[in-house]
C-alpha cells in the first residue's frame, strides 16, 4: 500500500474519531438552537441562563424606570452585578461592592435609595436594614458568656439602639433573658420615645437570647431606651456592642439618678438624659431648667461633665481613638 493511501487513511480515522466526539454536542447545539429560534430574545436568555435572568426580567418589570437603583453584590460576584446592570439597562444603576461600600455612601446626596441585592443566584429587591439583619444573623454574637442578673420582675435599659456608622461601626443590643422559674413568663418590652411594644413569650426554664434586641423585636433601625417587664422574675443581661469592632459594654438596670461618675471624655462625647415616668420631668442642666415629655430621650454633645440635677437618669457616652465606646453612669 503506498504512502498516499496510508495518509488518506489515518486522515479518514482521525476525522471519524473526531466527529464521533464533537458529533453528539453538535447535535444538542442545533436542537438548542432549534428549539430557542422561535421564542423571543427575553425567553431565549432565560431558557438559557435559568433563574438568574428571570429575577432579572422581574426586577425590570418593578423597578422604577426613572429613579436610579443601587445594585449590591459580594464583592466575589461583581461580574453578575455587572451583568445586571447590563441586562436592566436603561434603568440607571450604581454597583456597591457589599453592603459597607453603600453605607460609607451615606453621605452622597446622589447615593440611590432603591436596592437590588445581586449575587450568582439570583438578583432581588430588598431594603438596607434586611441585608444587614442577614448579615448579622450569619455572623457570632460579641459576648459569649453573658453575666445575668438576680431574677427580678423588669428592666430599664438607658441605651437602645441598633444604628450603623461608617464601617465597621455596627451598634446593636444583645440581650439575654432566662426565666429560672417554674412558670412561663410574659414579657412587655416597650422602646421609647417610639412607644412601640412587643410582648415575648419564654417558657418555664429557658432562657431567650438576641444579637439584635432593637430590630428582631421591633423590626427598625433607631435608638432610645426600653423597658421591660415580665410576669415572673426574670434574669438578664444586656449589653450595647460595636459589632464591627468586637467592643461590648454591660447596661445597667437604670433608675432616676444624676451624679454622673468622673471619668475621661475623649471625641464624639454626648450627654443622654431619659425620663423613665409617664409623667412630665425637669431636667437641671447646668443650672438651665429642660422639660422633658414623659418616656423623653434626650441627648446633647458636651466638651466637658455638666452638673445634672432632676428626678431623671443621666449618663454620658464617649469614644476612643480607637474607635471604642465608653460610658460614664450616675453614680
Amino acid at each position: 500500500m503506498s504512502g498516499r493511501w496510508l495518509t488518506r487513511i489515518a486522515a479518514a480515522l482521525l476525522f471519524i474519531s473526531l466527529a464521533a466526539s464533537t458529533l453528539p454536542r453538535l447535535i444538542a447545539i442545533v436542537t438548542n438552537a432549534r428549539t430557542l429560534q422561535p421564542l423571543t430574545y427575553e425567553a431565549r436568555r432565560e431558557r438559557q441562563m435559568g433563574p438568574w435572568y428571570a429575577s432579572i426580567e422581574k426586577l425590570r418589570a418593578e423597578l422604577p424606570k426613572k429613579e436610579p437603583v443601587a445594585l449590591i453584590a459580594p464583592p466575589r460576584d461583581l461580574d453578575a452585578a455587572v451583568f445586571a446592570n447590563y441586562y436592566l439597562y436603561p434603568i440607571h444603576t450604581r454597583l456597591f461592592a457589599g453592603r459597607n461600600a453603600y453605607r460609607n455612601a451615606a453621605p452622597d446626596p446622589t447615593r440611590p435609595k432603591v436596592i437590588v441585592a445581586v449575587n450568582a443566584l439570583h438578583a432581588e429587591r430588598t431594603e438596607y436594614d434586611i441585608l444587614r439583619d442577614r448579615d448579622l444573623r450569619a455572623g457570632r454574637r460579641v459576648v459569649t458568656v453573658p453575666q445575668l442578673s438576680g431574677p427580678i420582675p423588669a428592666f430599664i435599659l438607658p441605651i437602645a439602639a441598633s444604628v450603623d456608622g461608617p464601617s465597621p461601626d455596627t451598634f446593636l443590643i444583645e440581650a439575654t433573658l432566662a426565666n429560672p422559674n417554674a412558670a412561663p413568663a410574659e414579657v412587655r418590652v416597650t422602646f421609647w420615645p417610639k412607644g412601640v411594644v412587643r410582648t415575648i413569650a419564654i417558657p418555664a426554664h429557658s432562657t431567650a437570647g438576641y444579637y439584635d434586641f432593637v430590630y428582631q423585636l421591633f423590626g427598625i433601625m433607631s435608638s432610645g431606651w426600653i423597658d421591660v417587664e415580665s410576669s415572673q422574675p426574670l434574669r438578664g443581661a444586656f449589653y450595647f456592642v460595636n459589632r464591627g469592632r468586637g467592643d461590648a459594654t454591660l447596661l445597667p438596670n437604670a433608675s432616676p439618678a444624676t451624679a454622673i461618675e468622673p471619668g475621661a471624655l475623649y471625641r464624639d462625647t454626648k450627654l443622654f438624659i431619659i425620663n423613665p415616668k409617664g409623667t412630665r420631668a425637669t431636667a437641671i442642666l447646668n443650672g438651665e431648667s429642660i422639660p422633658l415629655d414623659p418616656h423623653a430621650f434626650i441627648s446633647r454633645p458636651i466638651e466637658s461633665l455638666p452638673a445634672v440635677g432632676g428626678d431623671v437618669y443621666a449618663f454620658v457616652s464617649t469614644r476612643e481613638l480607637n474607635g471604642r465606646t465608653n460610658f460614664l453612669w450616675p453614680q
